[in-house]
C-alpha cells in the first residue's frame, strides 16, 4: 500500500468509528450518571436495593471496555475490532435479559438499562456492517516451510 492509501483508510476507518465512539462514550456517561444518581439517593437517605448498587456497577465497568476496543479499531487494529465485535454484543444481550426479568429491577433502573441497551444497538449494528469489515484488509500470510522440511530448488 502506498502512503496516500494507507492515510485515506486510516481517516475512512477514522470517520467510521466516530458515531460507534460517540454511542459508546454516551454509554459510558449514562452509566456513570446513574451510579452518581445511586450514590446521591443513597447519601439523601433513600434505601437504594443491593441488586441495583451491584448491576449498575458491573454496566459502569463493562462500558470502559467497549470504547476502549473501538478506540483500537478506529486506530487500525483488526484484533480491537475482534473484541468489540465479541464483547459489545454479549454486554448488549445481557442488558436485555436484565430488563426483561419482571420486577428483578425498579423501574427506573430498567429504563436506564434500555436507555443504555438503546444506545449499544446502533453501535453493534455499525460495527458489523460490511463497509467497516472492509476498512480492515486482510494481509496475505506468506506460509512458512515447517521444521525439517527440505528446502525446494
Amino acid at each position: 500500500m502506498t502512503e496516500t492509501t494507507t492515510s485515506e483508510l486510516a481517516a475512512a476507518r477514522r470517520a467510521a468509528f466516530r458515531p460507534i465512539t460517540v454511542l459508546l462514550a454516551g454509554f459510558l456517561g449514562v452509566s456513570a450518571a446513574m451510579i452518581a444518581a445511586i450514590v446521591v439517593l443513597t447519601a439523601t437517605g433513600d434505601s437504594v436495593d443491593i441488586a441495583v448498587w451491584i448491576r449498575c456497577s458491573i454496566v459502569l465497568a463493562s462500558s470502559i471496555l467497549p470504547l476502549v476496543f473501538a478506540r483500537g479499531a478506529a486506530r487500525g487494529s483488526r484484533s480491537m475490532l475482534l473484541r468489540l465485535r465479541i464483547f459489545t454484543p454479549i454486554i448488549l444481550a445481557a442488558i436485555i435479559v436484565i430488563v426483561s426479568i419482571p420486577n428483578f429491577l425498579p423501574v427506573w433502573v430498567r429504563i436506564e438499562q434500555g436507555v443504555c441497551g438503546a444506545l449499544l444497538l446502533p453501535a453493534v449494528i455499525l460495527m458489523f456492517l460490511p463497509r467497516t469489515s472492509a476498512l480492515f484488509p486482510r494481509v496475505d500470510v506468506v506460509a512458512r516451510p515447517a521444521v525439517g522440511d527440505a528446502p525446494r530448488a
